[in-house]
């Protein structure tokens, strides 16, 4: 059976030229080039051993990292296919192991057999007998770790392919380590080669860093197993660190294979498909909200939210409005313990009314759904309101802190809570009501956020100016109540808060069943409304 799969496994390899002229070709080339660095990385070692140690130290393991790298970043770069899957042989009477062993085989079968030479050249390198020794006990995980590295970067480039974004990352990302080690490796052996001595002036201001890296390398996985044998040479002589190198790359070894064999051991098994919840099949936002009606339209509004740039335009004004008042008022001559209680307020009136007072022009076609359901106009309306009550709640939570600490003093964190509870959720109560009685023009999904479409007869500055002073009108309380206690202090600060809360709640209460009344009543209304605008 293993004669059977590594014949396989050769026509496999030979199939790989029969593609394009263009393609057979630069393969070709490629692993030409590959034979002949691992044969020149061969038949040059020894020349390190007419070389001073901390040259034949430091050469070893920057070319022996960047091929590791190599080993690691090439397949994750190019890699999109695997030529033989272990899923391949589950419709054969051949048994876990028997395919886990052949595979194992396969590692060396065919470009892998090139890490060999490789692997063996610093036993080549280096004269004395303990360094000869430890170079030889190292050399069979470096084969290993090479095999794996190499089997293992394969599998992660196939699991790529169906990320192309990360897919790309990884690829810029690995040409530019590629790049870096392979510049270092060109300066250190420049040093030793006369007909490469325009690279050392060229590079001589980065000779320190090159170093750097070089000590850097030797401490990883990448390096540890290249640098052993130079810790037993006269100019390091501690010969303990070399074999607690290549005892961590044992271990690493084992790690590597577990996971090789662990990953080819679940392809082989069978498996079926597990019943999934129905929220786990959702799609987005929809699987994080209850799968109810106003689940639903709440999903798709922080959808809106995260991609319309109508509604992102919000979070742009979010930190300019804050910097256009406060310098106005400093302009102004307002101390800035004072001037510093404005932005939250205007902030959170903002966020309450910008949108929502309009969201059914806003929805544009998408109301057709809610009309042919038929969605009751209450979750209409509390599903549309639940983005705008998170993101008013995350600002306040993030504001009401910032804002105390610019003033000053803490007292100030109660009325300030109850005049912008007030404006969040009175705002969202009478937008909503708004929104399903005076619906205007709103530029249509995908437009620029400030477009504003002229229609005849609209009246949405009305709307606008009426739906934001009765904002202010439900705030007036917890307004009145806040003046006082900054002319006479004491309990008006929690007069406010109670007077917020109770007003805001009254109003988003009231809204949302308004609101939810008139969208019932006028579906078909607003069905023709939003088709025409």
């Amino acid at each position: 059976m293993v004669a059977q799969l590594l014949r396989l496994r050769l026509r496999v390899l030979l199939n790989a030229f029969r593609r394009p002229p263009g393609q057979a070709f630069g393969l070709a080339v490629v692993l030409v080039l590959a034979v002949v660095g691992a044969a020149v990385l061969w038949f040059a070692a020894p020349a390190l051993t007419d070389t001073d140690g901390p040259f034949a130290i430091s050469a070893t393991v920057v070319i022996g990292s960047w091929l590791v790298l190599a080993s690691l970043l090439l397949p994750l770069m190019l890699v999109r296919r695997e030529d033989l899957p272990p899923r391949a042989f589950l419709g054969y009477p051949i048994s876990s192991a028997a395919v886990c062993v052949a595979l194992f085989v396969f590692l060396i079968v065919g470009p892998g057999i090139l890490i060999v030479p490789i692997a063996f050249a610093p036993v080549r390198a280096w004269s004395d007998p303990l360094s000869v020794q430890m170079a030889w006990a190292a050399a069979p995980l470096l084969l290993l770790q090479g095999l794996l590295t190499m089997s293992l970067a394969r599998r992660g480039g196939v699991a790529l392919r169906r990320r192309p974004r990360l897919g790309r990352l990884v690829r810029v990302v690995g040409t530019v380590v590629l790049i870096v080690v392979g510049v270092a490796a060109l300066l250190e052996i420049a040093r030793r080669v006369p007909e490469l001595l325009w690279v050392v002036r060229l590079g001589r201001p980065f000779y320190g860093m090159v170093g750097g890296l070089v000590d850097a390398l030797a401490l990883t996985p990448f390096g540890m197993l290249w640098a052993a044998p130079g810790t037993a040479t006269s100019w390091v002589d501690d010969p303990a660190a070399g074999w607690r190198m290549i005892g961590a790359g044992a271990v690493l070894v084992v790690v590597l294979a577990v996971a090789w064999f662990a990953m080819t051991g679940a392809q082989l098994s069978a498996t079926r498909r597990h019943p999934r919840p129905r929220r786990a099949r959702a799609p987005g936002w929809f699987r994080r909200f209850p799968a109810t009606s106003a689940g639903a339209i709440a999903g798709r509004s922080f959808t809106y939210w995260v991609r319309d740039p109508r509604y992102l335009a919000i979070f742009v004004m979010i930190p300019v409005i804050p910097a256009l008042m406060l310098l106005a008022l400093w302009v102004g001559g307002v101390p800035f313990s004072i001037s510093v209680l404005v932005p939250l307020p205007v902030l959170t009136l903002l966020v309450a009314w910008s949108t929502l007072h309009n969201d059914v022009a806003y929805d544009s076609t998408a109301v057709w759904q809610h009309v042919a359901s038929p969605t009751q106009g209450a979750a209409d309306r509390s599903g549309r309101a639940v983005p705008v009550l998170i993101w008013g709640t995350l600002l306040l939570a993030a504001g009401i802190p910032l804002t105390a600490w610019g003033h000053g003093a803490t007292d100030v964190v109660v009325p300030l809570t109850g005049v912008c509870v007030a404006l969040l959720l009175g705002g969202v109560g009478i937008a909503s009501a708004f929104s399903a009685r005076f619906p205007y023009a709103a530029p249509r999904p995908g437009d620029r956020a400030w477009q504003s479409p002229q229609v005849p007869g609209s009246q949405g500055g009305v709307a606008q100016s009426m739906s934001i002073l009765l904002t202010l009108l439900v705030a007036a309380p917890a307004l009145g109540a806040s003046a006082l206690w900054w002319l006479h202090g004491g309990f008006w600060g929690w007069v406010a808060l109670a007077a917020g809360v109770g007003a805001g709640l009254t109003a988003y209460a009231g809204g949302l069943r308004a609101g939810g009344a008139t969208f019932d009543r006028r579906g078909p209304e607003l069905l023709a409304f939003t088709s025409r605008n």
